[in-house]
């Protein structure tokens, strides 16, 4: 077997590992080098490899031809697992394993799986390597009095050209971790302490790597290579995935991941104590997990599975997360504790309210948080105790809804249709299925909007674009996420199988969604007809941000029946809108936001002087402050003199639902003014438990 690199030997010859540990880090009791795991491929994984490449390449709805051009794509994705940032790695090094293509073609086809395992196994000493180097130089003071920068996202960088080049890398990174560990308020001992407990925890962790570690990372390589929402599943994340699904699990209701050495959160599920603590979002970094006990975990460079252990707990019992948001002259660190909770569907129940619009209008909201089973009836219920207080318009709140059970979406459309086709799925085979509506009951056929944003997926994206084309709703807000894909999962084991050990699962995609008007939602999203400030950076959020997303693409109309032609509103309806948000101070510092972090996140490089730090961190204080003063005083509030006086579980006012409801009722006056009548009585009908079909169907519902 021919082999890529040599490191051992040579980064001590060259000072990059030193030889014995020091004094200080004995009572780290930092593990040695030779410590670290010797892995291979266990017996089961060729197996499992073998089932893995027969759900790829025969029943995934994208069809790719495993060639060499592929193998050379799966190895950069597998490179840039191992080496995240770009900082492990030597141009070389990446270039001899490019080199040896036809090694990961051989264990893409066939399953010999020694040369993957052994970019993993050198990957993991090189970190090893960085780690210790950290360590090192946490022992001594740390200079960040210079003009030293610390390149902010090196994701899509050039590697860099010598192991010298390296240790220049990781000398910014040591500068930037310290100066954020003294903007977080620590003296210069407690800073370089915690970073030295922090990356010794780190190399305990590596070595405890494990051989499923090796083969999980390669066969997500493989599986992400053919789209961002298939993934291979070890044994241990098959287990956790079915307690998502199921909502078995006491803690606080985040879907995790891997981002190189960080666990990071991906989604705040609805209802949860999460949600509730109004302080996590998307994209949050993970650094360190405190129990009630007061035991601390630092897990930074632990495995997910590791880190969920830690912060799952009994209900009614308490964790304090560390976390660190956003990047370069943005980031910040902070604590949040939480009390952990069983994570069950009924938090998540679609809730109305009745609010008033600036013209003394009542509007009905209801609030849909993800699209779970019997959802439709929810709705249902809810307009009926609208219909009660006699609304002139209804809003639908699907922001931040990823979705859900397909048949939920339909049904809960059917809802404001009579009936007819919601959305069409495609299979790989070409062949299309319509998903319809087939109840020609109506719940309420009145004025309706729909608000949406950048985090509105799956589902509510089926439902926001039935409802737009049939006319049926206005829609308003961000464009949605972009997710036009259906996904499956399948266990890998056979009941004849004789493995001691489980072989986890396979998730991927099996078909698209397509809007009856033939248009896919999938990249492109659904578009809101009149756009809000949006709350997040688009080039990190969104189908199109990832590798290898499906393209878009359309299919012919199916036969359905508009009820309003929205296009004929729109123009009142933006004007009057424009007019009220386009001297409203909250809407203009929504704007300025988004701007400012767009223009600071474009600088690719932040100082790593201390000084120059501590003046950008007032400057960002001063604009939070700024903002916040701004958004009290439309609340009538006092403003406040510092930053750090705003509570953290302070809640201001939701200007993009109150805005929505205004439209609802310019929307409402000008159904009533087009008819030139008396309006006819909204109609409501009655709660009803489901139909057998309605039940049928969400109990075949793919997620």
């Amino acid at each position: 077997m021919r082999t890529f690199i040599r490191i051992a030997g040579a980064l001590v010859a060259a000072g990059f590992l030193s030889a014995a540990p020091q004094a200080a880090e004995k009572a780290l009791s930092i593990p040695e080098y030779g410590a670290l795991p010797e892995l291979s491929p266990l017996p089961q994984h060729a197996t499992a490899c073998s089932r893995v490449a027969n759900f790829l390449t025969r029943a995934h709805y994208r069809v790719v031809s495993v060639d060499e051009d592929f193998a050379l794509k799966v190895a950069d994705q597998f490179i840039s697992y191992v080496d995240y940032n770009r900082t492990l790695f030597t141009e070389d090094e990446v270039r001899e394993i490019r080199k040896h293509s036809d090694l990961i073609l051989s264990a893409l086809r066939s399953c010999q799986l020694d040369y993957p395992f052994q970019i993993y196994s050198n990957a993991l000493k090189k970190r090893y390597v960085k780690y210790r180097y950290f360590i090192d130089a946490a022992t001594k003071p740390i200079d960040v009095s210079g003009h030293d920068r610390i390149e902010t996202d090196r994701r899509e960088a050039s590697f860099i050209s010598s192991e010298t080049g390296l240790r220049g890398l990781w000398d910014a990174e040591i500068k930037n971790e310290y100066i954020n560990q003294i903007l977080s308020g620590k003296d210069d001992e407690k800073a370089r302490e915690r970073i030295r407990r922090r990356y010794s925890a780190a190399l305990t962790r590596l070595t405890q790597t494990t051989s499923e570690d090796a083969f999980s990372t390669f066969e997500n390589a493989f599986a992400a290579s053919i789209d961002p929402h298939t993934n291979y599943f070890s044994p241990t994340d098959s287990e956790n995935f079915n307690d998502d699904l199921n909502l078995s699990l006491e803690g606080i209701g985040a879907v995790l991941s891997t981002d190189d050495e960080y666990t990071t959160i991906v989604e705040i599920m609805p209802g949860s104590p999460a949600e509730r603590s109004k302080k996590l979002k998307a994209k949050d970094r993970i650094t360190g997990v405190r129990q009630e006990d007061g035991s601390y975990d630092d897990v930074i460079g632990w495995r997910l599975s590791d880190v969920v252990k830690k912060i799952k707990g009994p209900k009614g019992t308490k964790v304090t997360l560390d976390i660190e948001r956003g990047e370069g002259a943005n980031a910040k660190s902070f604590q949040v504790e939480i009390t952990r909770e069983r994570i069950r569907l009924q938090d998540r129940e679609a809730k109305g309210e009745v609010r008033t619009a600036y013209d003394g209008s009542r509007i009905g909201v209801i609030s849909v948080k993800s699209f779970y089973t019997n959802l439709h009836l929810d709705i249902k219920r809810e307009l009926s105790k609208l219909a009660l207080q006699k609304v002139k318009a209804v809003v639908i709140d699907l922001r931040s809804d990823g979705g859900g059970l397909l048949p939920e979406a339909v049904d809960s459309t059917g809802l404001f249709i009579k009936e007819g086709p919601v959305v069409v799925v495609r299979d790989m085979a070409g062949n299309e299925a319509p998903q319809e509506d087939r109840d020609p009951a109506v719940a309420y056929d009145g004025p309706l909007v729909v608000l949406v944003n950048r985090l509105s997926a799956s589902s509510s994206e089926i439902m926001s674009a039935a409802l737009r084309d049939y006319g049926r709703a206005v829609i308003v807000g961000d464009t949605t996420f972009g997710k036009g894909t259906v996904q499956q999962n399948r266990p890998l084991e056979r009941i004849y199988d004789l493995y001691r050990d489980p072989l986890g699962s396979i998730h991927y995609t099996i078909a698209k969604f397509y809007r009856v008007n033939g248009g896919s939602t999938q990249l492109k999203g659904v578009v809101p007809d009149i756009a809000f400030p949006s709350l997040v950076d688009e080039s990190e959020y969104g189908e199109r941000t990832e590798k290898n997303a499906l393209p878009w693409d359309s299919i012919r109309p199916v036969l359905y029946t508009p009820y309003l032609d929205i296009d004929a509103y729109l123009p009142d309806l933006q004007k009057r809108h424009d007019k009220r948000t386009g001297s409203d101070p909250v809407f203009r510092v929504m704007r300025e936001d988004l701007a400012r972090y767009q223009k600071l996140k474009a600088e690719k490089y932040l100082t790593v002087n201390l000084e120059e730090r501590r003046a950008l961190k007032a400057e960002d204080d001063a604009w939070r402050l700024k903002d916040a003063n701004v958004r009290l005083q439309a609340m009538g509030k006092e403003p406040l003199k510092k930053i750090d006086d705003l509570p953290e579980d302070f809640e201001f006012a939701d200007v993009l639902l109150n805005e929505s409801v205004n439209i609802a009722a310019d929307f409402a006056r000008a159904q009533h003014a087009q008819i030139h009548e008396a309006p006819k009585p909204t109609v409501f009908s009655q709660f009803a438990p489901p139909s057998s079909s309605a039940a049928a169907g969400a109990e075949g519902a793919v997620k």
